[in-house]
């Protein structure tokens, strides 16, 4: 499936379709031990993830990165309306916090995700977009494999 991705004001905004219901996909966001298996770059080694599933719950990942160490992303829920959106913000002293808000849109049987990264500093943008490349790639492996497995 084809990734459409663009930046502008501070804002990173990437489209993905998937070859799954809405439910499966949001379902891979919030879980887990789903989550720990695609979250993250490219050189993503391991994740630790810790998830709330409540408005002001915890969402935060924990990633071992190749070269880079640890990298932790500590944020909490902002929006969680399963299977349909989902909203997190860092929590940190930033008067103005990254956010990032993702759409479920059923599409017959496919799933797009609209993604939106807020506040995010021009000089991270880049490698926000790569990262997250990445991971909606991996997420759309691993859907596949748990659509197959299903079968």
């Amino acid at each position: 499936m084809s990734l459409e991705a663009r930046y502008e004001n501070g804002t990173l905004t990437m489209i993905r379709t998937y070859d799954a219901p809405s439910a499966a996909v949001f379902d891979a966001w919030v879980e887990t031990t789903k989550v720990q298996q695609w979250w993250g770059c490219a050189q993503t080694t391991a994740v630790k993830s810790e998830i709330e599933k409540k408005v002001g719950g915890k969402y935060c990942h924990h990633m071992t990165i190749e070269g880079a160490g640890e990298y932790p992303m500590n944020c909490r829920l902002t929006i969680y309306d399963p299977p349909k959106k989902l909203a997190y913000e860092e929590v940190s002293d930033n008067p103005n916090p990254m956010c990032v808000t993702v759409d479920f849109i059923e599409r017959g049987t496919q799933t797009e995700v609209r993604l939106v990264h807020a506040n995010l500093p021009t000089g991270l943008s880049e490698i926000v977009k790569g990262g997250w490349t990445a991971a909606l790639g991996k997420l759309a492996d691993f859907l596949e494999r748990e659509i197959a497995g299903a079968k």
